[in-house]
């Protein structure tokens, strides 16, 4: 009876996380795609201790002085430095940042 309970449970918490990455997905795909030219100011590593997790993140300023911090891939983070010129393609919650080859 237990083991039942507990799968139950397994298999609801999954349905949920799945339920709720499309819902987040289509409200993405609704946004509209926003290009903007920076440059990358920052560039840091979050990671815990005891933890092979980390987040990689970039800090770009943009032409009008506003700053955001952007998420990106391991592979990523490398290609860029202080100084490069980047396109930051935003929809929604996605982000794309894209190295600017002038």
């Amino acid at each position: 009876m237990g083991f039942w309970i507990l799968l139950l449970i397994v298999v609801g918490l999954i349905l949920s996380a799945v339920i709720g990455g499309s819902r987040i997905a289509s409200n993405n795909r609704k946004q509209p795609k926003i290009e903007r030219i920076g440059e990358v100011v920052d560039k840091r590593v979050d990671w815990t201790e005891g933890s092979s997790s980390k987040t990689f993140y970039l800090t770009c300023e943009f032409e009008n002085n506003e700053r955001k911090e952007i998420s990106v891939s391991n592979d990523k983070y490398g290609l860029f430095v202080v100084g490069d010129r980047i396109q930051v393609t935003s929809q929604g919650t996605w982000n794309w940042v894209d190295r600017v080859i002038a």
